[in-house]
């Protein structure tokens, strides 16, 4: 069996830190691969993939042991670092009372430097060890992922291509919607392949009642639920075109309704004026 988790990098699971000692090497690192099973923000670098419950669960905990060795040493830098901290307001006052601390600190900041970016090191080998592996799954699960959607993308226009073979029979749905504003629309469906409408009606009969609807409504659009369109448009090219072979009658499924207020583009402005211009 198979779970969700997340692969994203380090950069997305941290958000932002100070380019110090430690924020060097994040920044250095912030492409590195991570794994979390649930994630509160969603980053458009992350990706859900699927795993076995022991590959998944020794990548997220590989990643938080990262992220819990990433806090532990930021917390130690700023320790060492404090001499570097000074108060915006009180500068003379903090160097007096701090000044042996502050001394301490900066004799000391180089070699305490030096042990923070090796920590570091020794945190990234371990966690590049435990996921050294995820790479290649990553590869192997995208191949994977390809060839089910195309099995899937497959099966579904084996499906369309059955259910409009035969369409002569009630298999056909329709509705009518009114949307904010009094605008109509005309909903066609095929219910082998969408759920909509209601009734069972021959091809005849729905662009009967599409007939009727725009004598009154002349405006009507005409819309096909998403299958229904795709099947048309694979057997015929054209879902308008689709129609009219079955019906018999060539429709224009969206007309212009003059009363529609014109839709004015930001590229293209009022004319300029000439008044008050002249020859001279």
């Amino acid at each position: 069996m198979e779970f969700d988790f997340y692969v994203t990098d380090l950069g997305s699971l941290l958000g932002g830190w100070t380019v110090n000692v430690i924020g060097a090497e994040l920044s250095k690192h912030s492409r590195l691969l991570c794994a979390e099973v649930s994630r509160s923000s969603y980053s458009t670098l992350d990706r859900v993939v699927r795993a076995g419950r022991e590959d998944r669960d020794r990548w997220c905990s590989a990643t938080r042991r990262l992220l819990a060795e990433i806090h532990t040493l930021q917390e130690r830098e700023e320790a060492v670092s404090l001499h570097r901290r000074a108060p915006f307001r009180g500068g003379l006052w903090w160097r007096i009372k701090y000044a042996r601390r502050n001394w301490l600190l900066r004799k000391g900041y180089d070699a305490a430097s030096a042990r923070l970016r090796s920590d570091f090191a020794t945190a990234l080998a371990d966690h590049q060890k435990s996921m050294d592996d995820l790479p290649a799954y990553l590869e192997e699960y995208a191949m994977r992922e390809k060839e089910r959607k195309r099995r899937e993308d497959e099966q579904a226009r084996k499906k369309r291509a059955e259910a409009i073979a035969d369409v002569s029979g009630p298999v056909w749905a329709y509705e009518i919607r009114t949307q904010p504003g009094g605008r109509r629309s005309f909903w066609i469906y095929l219910m082998s392949l969408d759920a909509g409408g209601g009734g069972k009606h021959t091809v005849q009969e729905v662009h009967a009642a599409l007939t009727a609807e725009r004598a009154e409504h002349r405006y009507t659009g005409v819309y096909w639920a998403q299958e229904t369109a795709r099947a048309l448009e694979e057997k015929y090219e054209t879902v308008a075109w689709g129609w009219a072979r079955l019906t018999g009658e060539v429709i224009t499924p969206r007309p212009h309704d003059p009363s529609d207020p014109p839709i004015w583009s930001k590229y293209h402005g009022a004319p300029s004026s000439n008044y008050g211009s002249g020859s001279f």
